[in-house]
């Protein structure tokens, strides 16, 4: 027989952001659930099919203490029905390593179920659940969301998924003795419960700290999750385009990073005596990125205290900036809006040679000193002082991409496959792609740490909305790895950006022929944003409320309140910028 299990969830959701914690919210404790997640993308050789976009909230704030549940323990002379939801309560909380879950579970099984296997996380509706006997319940949910062992999150859109649960009574009293591992937690309560932290890893050449985003429940393990996320390696996404500074093998020593004050006490194994000075103080510096912000790191090995200083002129660049004024062409002329928005600031030895290439699209290097620019007749590279080379001239040529190595990245808008990068002497090299169903792309845009790329890609009739790691040896791009995908909103994919380090944008025309920017933190929760009518193109800044949009007619957009407001018309361009350093 079968009963209605749906609770009305609270649910609002905010945009990005708001941080996690932002208003009163409706615990609604929840279910557990067998999970093999495999948020990593190892062997995958074409776009990934599954995603969904759930509007969420931005990442939380480092320094909020974790939430105090105090869930009931076991009734006497409870039902089955009474122990299985108090069950489900209780697994929400995980104080003393589910201390009080564990109660509900038969002596036998309770050391051996795993609350920490993964998490399904669904939005609290839609919950059933049907009695199959005295020994045995099924429960099903739909999830929306899905974190593995290790914090990675990836939103799914999914069919609902039983769950069996086994009862037998102990000294006359009813308790779980099979379950799935894992939790499930609705939205809200998971938002509570859990936060999101980058954890970092170097690009090969040891300039930038990329992140790699991870989610665990808040409180003092917090710590000890993230140093041994570190320790552990990258997200299998990542694998081959960054590196560790840490020696392979190394390990903590004890089963938690002790927190004194605001320093964390790190003491690892003997496998990092092997680092020398340099590559310690690279180890300290992305152990201090990815914890909390406020903790400072003291590192050990094997109890003995290291005088370890910090990284001086090489300390590498975390989440690279841009110049927070519109990069434009405007009546002729190239360079930075002013702020009066009737002029603009040229760029020493760029803006003219870039304006007489009467160009259609333009990326600025880190640096300010060059430019991949497309013209009418091909794809440039433009250097402060230099005269324009010519480096691709195929037709239907997308917007091209520079990294910091002065690398320019051109692929035919009709061709995804035929990606050329060009070296800085202008050496061509075909880079295969990972995406070989698709037909059609209309952005590939390069992190600004140069370990990452987004490709806003077509296959039919759908769009997909991907990111995938990019490999080197050397400063010289050889590979991009298998792409996750992200959320899109559907519709035709027009554009894409980056915004910061972690957030990335698309830009779609749906069906009724309004424009949709979806924002979405990579690794992380998605949100909708209100976008602008006719928008075509959209740049980043530094921050969500700081995105541009270009709209048909020529209006350069901005937002404004809770909505977008035009800043100045008639702008025939509106570039991208990789950084202000390099």
């Amino acid at each position: 027989m079968g009963a209605d299990w749906a609770e009305a969830s609270m649910t609002s959701r905010r945009s990005l952001g708001r941080t996690m914690r932002d208003g009163t919210r409706r615990v609604i404790w929840a279910l557990v659930i067998a999970i093999s997640l495999a948020i990593g993308v190892g062997g995958c050789t074409g776009i990934p099919r599954d995603g969904a976009v759930h509007a969420g909230n931005d990442i939380a704030p480092d320094d909020n203490p974790a939430p105090v549940f105090l869930p009931a323990l076991p009734q006497k002379d409870a039902s089955t029905d009474s122990i299985l939801r108090g069950f489900i309560d209780a697994s929400s909380s995980p104080e003393n390593n589910y201390d009080i879950a564990r109660q509900f579970l038969a002596p036998a099984f309770r050391t051996s179920w795993d609350p920490t296997a993964g998490v399904t996380v669904d939005n609290g509706f839609g919950r059933t659940l049907t009695v199959i006997d005295d020994g045995a319940t099924l429960v099903a949910v739909t999830p929306i969301a899905e974190v593995d062992q290790t914090g990675e999150y990836r939103e799914v859109d999914a069919s609902p998924v039983p769950l069996r649960y086994e009862f037998q009574q102990i000294g006359g009293q009813w308790r779980i003795s099979a379950a799935p591992n894992g939790t499930v937690i609705d939205e809200n309560t998971f938002n509570d419960v859990f936060s999101a932290q980058p954890v970092y890893f170097y690009d090969p050449g040891f300039r930038f700290l990329v992140p790699d985003l991870r989610w665990f429940p808040r409180g003092a393990s917090a710590p000890t999750k993230l140093v041994n996320a570190v320790l552990n390696g990258p997200s299998a996404w990542l694998n081959g385009a960054v590196a560790t500074a840490f020696p392979e093998g190394s390990k903590l020593t004890a089963d938690a990073v002790q927190v004194v004050g605001r320093q964390a006490m790190v003491d690892l194994n003997s496998e990092a005596l092997n680092a020398d000075r340099q590559t310690l103080q690279r180890m300290k510096a992305q152990l201090a990125a990815s914890l909390p912000t406020g903790l400072t790191v003291d590192i050990t090995i094997d109890q003995n205290s290291l005088a370890i200083d910090d990284l001086q002129s090489g300390a590498p660049l975390i989440d690279p900036r841009v110049d927070a004024r519109a990069l434009v062409l405007l009546g002729g002329e190239f360079g930075f809006l002013a702020a009066t928005g009737q002029s603009v600031t040229p760029l020493d030895g760029l803006s003219d040679t870039i304006a007489q290439l009467a160009p259609t699209a333009v990326t600025l290097a880190s640096g300010q000193r060059s430019a991949a620019v497309l013209g009418n007749d091909g794809v440039y590279l433009v250097r402060a002082g230099g005269k324009p080379e010519r480096l691709d001239s195929r037709a239907g040529l997308l917007a091209p991409s520079i990294d910091n190595d002065r690398f320019v990245w051109s692929v035919p808008a009709n061709d995804p496959s035929a990606l050329v990068v060009y070296s800085p002497a202008g050496e061509a090299t075909v880079l295969p792609t990972p995406w070989p169903e698709a037909t059609s792309i209309t952005a590939l845009k390069i992190s600004r740490d140069g370990a990452r790329l987004i490709a806003l890609l077509g296959t039919g009739s759908e769009t997909r909305f991907v990111v995938a790691s990019i490999t080197r040896t050397g400063a010289a791009p050889t590979g991009i790895g298998a792409p996750v995908l992200l959320a899109s909103g559907g519709g035709v994919g027009l554009d894409a950006t980056w915004i910061d380090e972690l957030t990335v944008a698309s830009l779609s025309a749906l069906p009724s022929g309004e424009a949709r920017i979806v924002a979405q933190h990579i690794g992380g929760v998605s949100s909708i944003l209100e976008s602008p009518a006719s928008s075509r193109f959209i740049v980043g800044s530094n921050s969500v409320r700081a995105l541009r949009a270009l709209t048909d007619t020529g209006s350069l957009d901005v937002q404004r309140g809770a909505g977008w407001q035009t800043r100045i018309d008639d702008v025939a361009l509106l570039a991208t910028q990789q950084g202000l350093g390099g």
